[in-house]
């Protein structure tokens, strides 16, 4: 998509060509006749340069319908694919009543009886286009707002074998990403820093594997999650193949074993079917009771602590071998409501 123009730099531009007009007349051509067809010549710029813009703004946005289920969901959380669409259509009416308002204005000019009556039509379209531009403003901006917000979406690739990092924040899920994928995320030591969804890739025997680092999503009902978290359920729901639940057996990132759990369970409850894997970060700094705790309550679990990489190479061996039994037959993703 093109970047967008405000309103005022839409009627600026469109105006100014039109002021740039310029009809060659003969000596003898009457004042009238050449005062009419310079005014029409300005109109028929200015009009064409408005609706050009407007149409082709319109016509540079994907069809939201067409895309991906996982990048509307995305856009449905930052902006609202309803909003947009009406933006969309509002925008695109302003075009066709500002094209009826010029063939309109040209008529007006054909009955001008003088070189005033032929600038005062001219005046007067331009004036109405201007209203209905700025009229457009509010639709405009949120064109220019759904751009930047595409701009911004992940490269995410549906097509690609896909683990999706599921738990608390803070249990460590983005150094896991970081040190295994081509993945960068920013990694700090207390929770809620991953606000975005982070793409990363590993290669494997089966070519590449797409990783995908989720903001942590919070035990508690769909309706109070924050923006932050739906992200984490929209990749949860439309890009995962695989799973994999991150507990921070340690509790240093200040959710309990048991809080672990009942997260655990939800997503289990959510995501039917879809192949789960559980692990334990953070065992360096676990208690033996914390262990004992974690193993009664999730099972035994493969080990990792993920900042010093001990692990790692269990945990993407479970990852491929999860891969390689799983993605015969890929199972139908569940759309949360």
């Amino acid at each position: 998509m093109p970047t967008v123009l405000t309103a005022e730099e839409i009627i600026n531009h469109a105006f100014n060509e039109a002021t740039k007009a310029e009809v060659e007349f003969s000596d003898k051509v009457p004042t009238m006749i050449k005062a009419k067809k310079r005014e029409g010549a300005r109109i028929m710029i200015a009009e064409k340069e408005t609706t050009g813009y407007l149409e082709a703004l319109v016509k540079s946005v994907p069809t939201l319908d067409d895309i991906h289920p996982f990048y509307r969901e995305m856009l449905e959380i930052q902006l609202g694919v309803a909003k947009a669409k009406s933006a969309l259509g509002r925008i695109s009416r302003a075009a066709r009543i500002i094209h009826e308002v010029g063939k309109a204005s040209i008529r007006q000019l054909k009955g001008a009886r003088n070189p005033t009556a032929a600038a005062t039509a001219r005046r007067a379209f331009m004036g109405r286009t201007s209203s209905l531009v700025r009229g457009a403003e509010e639709d405009i901006a949120t064109i220019s707002l759904l751009r930047e917000k595409m701009k911004d979406l992940p490269a995410a690739d549906p097509s690609v074998p896909t683990i999706v990092l599921a738990g608390y924040p803070g249990v460590g899920k983005s150094t896991i990403v970081s040190k295994l994928s081509s993945a960068k995320p920013m990694v700090r030591p207390y929770p809620f820093t991953t606000q975005e969804i982070i793409i990363g890739h590993i290669k494997s025997g089966r070519g590449v594997i797409q990783v995908v680092d989720t903001p942590g999503i919070l035990d508690r009902p769909l309706a109070e999650r924050n923006k932050a978290e739906l992200l984490a359920i929209s990749a949860l729901g439309y890009l995962s193949n695989i799973i994999a639940f991150i507990v921070d057996i340690s509790e240093s990132n200040g959710f309990s074993l048991s809080s672990q759990k009942h997260l655990l369970d939800d997503v289990k409850q959510t995501f039917a079917g879809r192949d789960l894997l559980t692990f334990f970060n953070k065992a360096d700094l676990a208690t033996p009771q914390q262990l004992e705790e974690a193993e009664a309550l999730f099972g035994k679990c493969d080990r990792i602590s993920a900042t010093k990489g001990d692990g790692l190479d269990i945990f993407l061996e479970r990852l491929n071998q999860s891969v390689k039994e799983n993605l015969q037959e890929d199972p139908p993703r569940r759309t949360i409501a």
